[in-house]
């Protein structure tokens, strides 16, 4: 976030003891993006589902933050997305507007997930920390001193720590549930791979390869268009998939599906294998020379942070076009930027707007806790 933008950097780092939030704390919105929540919601389905690879018979997760911070006792992916359709059943009916049918889309995009990776079972297995526990959800906590940051840490939470049956090895599992998958550049460069197997092999001394990334388009298929005439739209362009058209047809023609199959054949064999537009995953071994350039460059952005600590006030911004857009989410303080670059007093959109909250990788009672 600091190098993206440092005034992004300061909204959410600075802003608490500016405003009475306190040191310690992080500035997040009161209210999540669409995306945000789907893709929270779809993080949520995953691990619980890690939950039952792991032969984990109960387990307990938190989901959310803020007001919206909910904690699910499950014993399967199922089991959550129960609870979480409870909890949006109690929104507002203008945030259920807002938000559309989410549960519905969620739960279709996850069983679409299923059954395009029925083997993950097989293929993988969940790995076991040193202290016997599953590699599920867990904490990388790494000093720095040998960087020349004495006092610093490195931390992070892994979403899975993976034995790939296939391949051999250990690998990170990085879920990511986006509007569309990044082009390759963006795996490759990213920092957050070599970061995580170096802090995973320098904490725990396991043997880690490198990351698998595990994306999921977040819009789900597309369900198809009733026509007048009484039949399902037969439209080229259309964003679905075979398993979601074919049960259009069993709800719209009832009993009696089985007699329109013949008509609606070509297009039912036109999408097979369009599940492949949703899903992807891709497999990055992380050399050790990778792993230098990026601990190279993480000291560098914490001295810099470091070097602004005594100066906060008129932190630049880096504002361009897409900031209202990035990443499909936007600049989640872009209002806030824009009022307060134009004079505007900010402490009440931020009174109204956000909410304070502890650190989200402060005490480690902390993050054990969820």
């Amino acid at each position: 976030m600091f190098r993206r933008c440092q005034k992004q950097y300061s909204f959410r780092y600075d802003y608490p003891a500016l405003y009475g939030g306190g040191a310690r704390q992080e500035m997040v919105p009161l209210v999540r993006k669409l995306p945000l929540y789907r893709g929270t919601w779809m993080h949520a389905l995953q691990q619980a589902l890690h939950y039952q690879w792991a032969g984990i018979d109960e387990f307990e997760m938190t989901v959310g933050d803020g007001k919206q911070k909910l904690r699910i006792e499950a014993s399967s992916w199922k089991d959550v997305q129960d609870a979480l359709t409870e909890a949006f059943d109690e929104l507002f009916d203008e945030e259920k507007d807002e938000l559309g049918d989410l549960p519905m889309e969620c739960e279709r995009l996850f069983r679409s997930y299923l059954r395009f990776w029925k083997t993950d079972e097989q293929t993988y297995t969940v790995a076991t920390l040193p202290d016997g526990s599953p590699s599920i959800e867990f904490l990388v906590d790494v000093p720095l001193d040998n960087l020349g940051l004495p006092g610093i840490r490195f931390k992070g939470r892994i979403d899975l720590l993976v034995e790939d049956n296939e391949y051999g090895g250990l690998w990170v599992w990085d879920a990511k549930w986006v509007r569309s998958v990044p082009a390759p550049d963006e795996r490759m460069m990213s920092p957050q791979a070599p970061l995580y197997v170096w802090a995973i092999r320098e904490q725990y001394g396991l043997d880690v390869r490198g990351f698998v990334y595990n994306y999921g388009r977040t819009k789900a298929p597309s369900e198809p268009r009733i026509l007048q005439r009484g039949t399902l739209s037969l439209a080229k362009r259309m964003d679905t998939d075979q398993h979601t058209y074919y049960r259009a047809i069993r709800a719209l023609h009832g009993k009696q599906y089985k007699h329109y199959l013949p008509y609606y054949r070509e297009k039912l064999l036109e999408l097979k294998g369009r599940e492949a537009m949703w899903f992807r995953r891709e497999r990055i071994p992380v050399e050790d020379e990778r792993i230098l350039h990026a601990l190279r460059e993480y000291a560098a952005t914490v001295r810099d942070i470091q070097r602004r600590e005594t100066r906060r006030d008129y932190v630049p911004r880096t504002y361009n076009w897409n900031c209202k857009f990035r990443s499909g989410n936007g600049c989640e303080y872009h209002d806030l930027c824009v009022a307060e670059f134009n004079g505007l007093e900010i402490g009440p959109l931020i009174k109204h707007g956000f909410v304070f909250e502890g650190e989200r990788y402060g005490r480690e009672e902390d993050l054990l806790s969820g």
